[in-house]
């Protein structure tokens, strides 16, 4: 049996005692590499240290209740890893809270809104929307960028609301041609065919 494997177990028998030196050795041991773990992930040195600390809290306050037959090694890293999980989800769901808020009504809009929001994606549709022509720029811009319905902006343009949606249309195309180029696919993110 190696020395580690020894030290893993008396440190899971200690801990589970109570013994509150056990613990200060279970974080001295493991608590760089748990940070380290945490920030790869939430990408946060702040949600990162509360995320050890949350790890470390629950070894402590459920020790007599959690399973240490794989040792402390594998259940710390089980809990951080669930702690990270529902960080992320929890993120995910503001996230969507927040941007449900930010719809439009129409399911164009809304899913062009989507793919617009993606944070990776933002800085090549702009590249690509100011590379359209000037109107199909401007009505893209005047949509996306100022929530404008068709209607306010055929009359900011002094435009039909026909020609405009039809320049959004052309526009779109154009857009999905661009993105296809790109190698990704435009459509998964307007919702359409």
């Amino acid at each position: 049996m190696s020395i580690y494997v020894d030290f893993d177990a008396q440190l899971c028998m200690e801990l589970q005692k109570g013994n509150e030196e056990a613990f200060a050795k279970a974080f001295t041991q493991y608590n760089r590499l748990l940070y380290a773990i945490a920030y790869r992930y939430l990408k946060s040195e702040e949600e990162a240290e509360d995320a050890v600390q949350h790890t470390f809290m629950r070894l402590w306050e459920e020790r007599k209740r959690l399973n240490f037959r794989n040792g402390i090694r594998s259940l710390i890293y089980t809990i951080l890893r669930h702690y990270v999980l529902n960080e992320l989800r929890h993120r995910t769901i503001v996230y969507e809270k927040n941007y449900e808020l930010a719809q439009e009504t129409e399911e164009a809009d809304e899913s062009f809104l989507q793919f617009y929001e993606e944070r990776e994606l933002r800085v090549q549709l702009m590249r690509a929307i100011n590379k359209l022509p000037s109107q199909k720029s401007t009505i893209c811009n005047l949509k996306l960028r100022k929530g404008l319905s068709n209607q306010e902006i055929a009359e900011r343009m002094h435009l039909t609301v026909d020609t405009v949606k039809s320049h959004y249309t052309q526009a779109i195309k154009m857009l999905r041609r661009e993105f296809v180029a790109m190698g990704m696919n435009l459509a998964i993110f307007l919702g359409i065919g």
